[in-house]
């Protein structure tokens, strides 16, 4: 029997079905993970004795600790990677610190347009961004011996490449770096407040160092949030549909509630089900014929 909810046609803009509004999305999860969760429990009682009570907290048990350590959403070319708690104040020694698990991307199709245009400078410089965006968009910090680690190069060239990154008005958030520019919005938010504002997608790419690819798929993710909201749906089951961080998803509605008049020719635009093409020639959004 098929576990696959129909939808409206207004949110077939997903490659995937979704429950509808009000529903309770982790129990759906929880029943589509039965079958595995039983063939566990039926082991850990036949195959090592444990009595029924003890296998079911032994599930539960893993279960938050897999969630919580490694996530379910690592694709072939991320790792899993422990950052500091971007709650954690300054002052406090490393071994104190706490730790969030945070999911990093080591390598996009794009990045192959990157080292042929821009070198392997350029590269790491974009993967030095990357990262560090990644980890704070998931309520983590890096520090620069983390980058140094992640990019097989020195801090010492860590520490440059920052350098020349802030010269071009390109603030990293690292450990280091964040608390002398404060708390500051997901590289995601400004890449979508300057379409917002009206920049083309060649500026855009030209003040983030982002790529036209990167810059769909940010702002294909903030159409779905907007629209899951306007569904009614809670934050946590836009976090949890949409698998965008609830950092990400909050400055997203903050962001709509600030654009949705004065922005509201290219809100229109992203949010219509029919535009889910992008016209490559343009480097733009282009109606679906």
């Amino acid at each position: 029997m098929s576990t696959h909810l129909t939808l409206p046609r207004s949110y077939e803009v997903w490659e995937y079905d979704m429950p509808g509004a009000g529903e309770d999305t982790k129990s759906l999860a929880n029943t589509w993970k039965k079958t595995n969760e039983q063939q566990l429990f039926n082991e850990l009682e036949t195959e090592y004795g444990f009595s029924p009570a003890t296998s079911r907290s032994l599930i539960q048990l893993m279960h938050e600790f897999v969630e919580e350590n490694y996530g379910n959403l690592r694709n072939d070319n991320q790792i899993i990677y422990h950052a500091v708690s971007s709650d954690e104040p300054p002052g406090k020694p490393m071994t104190k610190l706490k730790l969030v698990s945070v999911t990093l991307t080591l390598s996009q199709p794009e990045d192959a347009d990157i080292l042929s245009s821009q070198g392997i400078s350029g590269l790491r410089k974009h993967k030095l961004q990357r990262m560090a965006n990644e980890a704070y968009d998931q309520g983590g910090l890096l520090v620069q011996e983390d980058l140094a680690l992640l990019l097989t190069t020195s801090t010492r060239t860590i520490q440059r490449d920052m350098k020349e990154l802030r010269e071009q008005e390109i603030e990293i958030p690292t450990r280091g770096s964040i608390q002398d520019i404060g708390p500051t919005v997901s590289h995601k938010t400004k890449i979508i407040e300057l379409y917002l504002k009206g920049y083309e997608y060649t500026e855009i790419e030209l003040r983030t160092r982002h790529t036209g690819d990167s810059i769909k798929r940010y702002i294909s993710g903030f159409s779905k949030v907007i629209l899951l909201s306007q569904k009614k749906y809670s934050l946590q089951q836009i976090r949890e549909l949409t698998s965008q961080s609830e950092k990400v998803v909050s400055e997203y509605l903050a962001l709509y509630e600030t654009y949705k008049e004065i922005g509201k020719d290219r809100i229109t635009q992203i949010l219509n089900p029919t535009l889910t093409e992008f016209d490559t020639k343009k480097r733009g959004p282009g109606v679906r014929k």
